[in-house]
C-alpha cells in the first residue's frame, strides 16, 4: 500500500511539473529551443482592466519605379499620383521597392524616404506614418523602404539578412496593442523586403532568396509571425529560389503564398510566365500596354506576369499569437482579371471598376507594376499570454 502511494505521490508530482512547466512557458514568452511550433493551448482567461479589440493591418508591396532617379520626371509631379493611390489604399505597412539610392539619414537633403513619408504619407493622414530605418550595405544603385502606420504599430530594428546586388532585410515591430500595460505580453511582426535580380534566366535571383531564406532559418528554430514581400521577378513556381520560400524541410518554416494556400484559389504547380491567362488576376507587371507611354522608363505589353508577392508564416496562416491572415484578402490592386495585355485604365476589353477611374489612372502614371496586398485580422492579448516567441539565433 505504501508503495503505491508513493508512486502515485510521485505521478503526480510529476504532473503538476509539467502543467508548470508549461504555464510558465507560456506566460513569459521564454523562448522555445525547438523546431516545432509550440503549444498553442494556453489560458486566454481575460485579465482585470483589459479592452476587447479587434483591428485590422492593410499590408501593401509596391515596386516604384526607379522612384527619385528622374526617369519618369520630377518626384514632386509623381507624389501627386502617389498621393491619390494611398488615399485609396491605405497601408498600414508598406515596402517601397526599386527606388534610386538615396542617402537615408533622417532630415538630410535628398533622402527619399523623408519624401514620401512627408509629401505623400502624412500629407493624406497627418501625423499616421513612419519609416523603419534603410540600409544601404550591398551600394546598390537601388533601395527599398518599409513604412508603417505608427498608430498601430512600432519599429524596433532593421537587420540585413543577405547584400547581393542589393540589401535585403529583415525588419522587427510589435503591434499597439491596447491592453500591453496591462499584459506586458508583446505581439511582434517580422517584415522582409525582397527587390531580387530581373531577366528570363533565374540563378542569381534563385542565389538571393534561397540564402536570403537560409539566414532566416538559421535565425529562428520556427518561424514567429512573418511576412515576406516585395518585387521576386519570380517566372513561376519551379524557381529554386520560390520553391526555397514554400517548400523547406521543416513545415515550421515554410511560407504560404495565399493564393495557393491557404485561400487554395490556384494549385502548384504554376508557370504564370508561360500561361498568364490562368492568373490573371494576379499578374503584376504591366500596368501599361505600351512602352513609350507615359513615359519610356519600365516595361509593357499589360500584365503579363506575377513578379510581386506576399509570402506568410504558419503563425500568421494560423492566428495563433493574435495575427491572423484574412482568408481571401489578397489583392492585386488594380487588376480586375482583365488586363491581359492591356494597360490598367485601358476601356478594353471592358472598363476596368476594380477601383476609382483617377486611381487607376495614377497608378498607370505612377508605376508599372501593380501593387500586392492582404490584410490581417489582429486581436488584442487581453490574457498575458501567447506563444513564445522563437529566440532570435543571429
Amino acid at each position: 500500500m505504501k508503495n503505491k502511494l508513493t508512486w502515485r505521490l510521485k505521478y503526480y508530482c510529476l504532473v503538476v511539473i509539467i502543467i508548470a512547466s508549461v504555464t510558465f512557458c507560456s506566460c513569459s514568452k521564454t523562448s522555445q529551443p525547438t523546431s516545432l511550433l509550440p503549444n498553442t493551448s494556453y489560458d486566454t482567461t481575460p485579465l482585470p482592466n483589459t479592452q476587447y479589440k479587434i483591428d485590422t493591418l492593410n499590408v501593401v508591396a509596391y515596386n516604384i519605379l526607379n522612384y527619385g532617379d528622374g526617369c519618369q520626371g520630377p518626384t514632386d509631379s509623381l507624389d501627386g499620383y502617389f498621393r491619390t493611390f494611398l488615399k485609396y489604399a491605405q497601408p498600414d505597412l508598406m515596402s517601397c521597392e526599386k527606388l534610386a539610392a538615396f542617402p537615408f539619414q533622417p532630415g538630410v537633403v535628398g533622402n527619399l524616404a523623408d519624401e514620401i513619408r512627408d509629401s505623400v504619407l502624412n500629407a493624406v493622414f497627418a501625423g499616421r506614418y513612419a519609416y523603419a530605418t534603410p540600409t544601404q550595405v550591398a551600394n546598390s544603385s537601388k533601395m527599398s523602404v518599409l513604412f508603417y502606420n505608427k498608430q498601430k504599430l512600432t519599429y524596433i530594428y532593421t537587420k540585413t539578412l543577405l547584400a547581393d546586388v542589393e540589401d535585403f532585410d529583415l525588419y522587427k515591430l510589435f503591434y499597439n496593442d491596447v491592453n500591453l500595460p496591462v499584459t506586458h505580453d508583446t505581439t511582434f511582426l517580422y517584415v522582409i523586403v525582397n527587390h531580387t535580380q530581373s531577366g528570363t534566366a533565374s540563378t542569381a535571383r534563385d542565389y538571393q532568396v534561397t540564402n536570403e531564406m537560409k539566414t532566416l532559418r538559421a535565425k529562428f528554430a520556427y518561424l514567429p509571425n512573418v511576412i515576406n514581400m516585395g518585387d521576386f521577378n519570380v517566372h513561376s513556381s519551379y524557381e529554386a529560389g520560390y520553391q526555397s520560400i514554400i517548400s523547406p524541410k521543416d513545415s515550421a518554416t515554410m511560407m504560404s503564398d495565399p493564393p495557393f494556400y491557404p485561400d487554395m484559389k490556384l494549385a502548384y504547380p504554376a508557370n504564370w510566365d508561360a500561361s498568364p491567362n490562368l492568373f490573371a488576376p494576379y499578374l503584376t507587371t504591366s500596368t501599361r500596354g505600351s512602352i513609350s507611354i507615359p513615359n519610356t522608363c519600365g516595361t509593357g505589353d499589360g500584365a503579363k506576369s506575377w513578379y510581386d508577392h506576399i509570402f506568410i508564416s504558419p503563425w500568421l496562416v494560423k492566428g495563433g499569437d493574435y495575427m491572423q491572415y484574412i482568408a481571401g484578402s489578397y489583392t492585386t490592386i488594380g487588376n480586375d482579371g482583365n488586363r491581359l495585355s492591356v494597360s490598367i485604365n485601358s476601356a478594353s476589353p471592358v472598363v476596368n471598376t476594380s477601383a476609382p477611374a483617377d486611381v487607376l489612372d495614377a497608378m498607370f502614371q505612377f508605376s508599372n507594376k501593380y501593387p500586392v496586398s492582404i490584410k490581417l485580422l489582429v486581436k488584442a492579448n487581453r490574457s498575458g499570454n501567447s506563444l513564445a516567441d522563437p529566440l532570435e539565433r543571429n
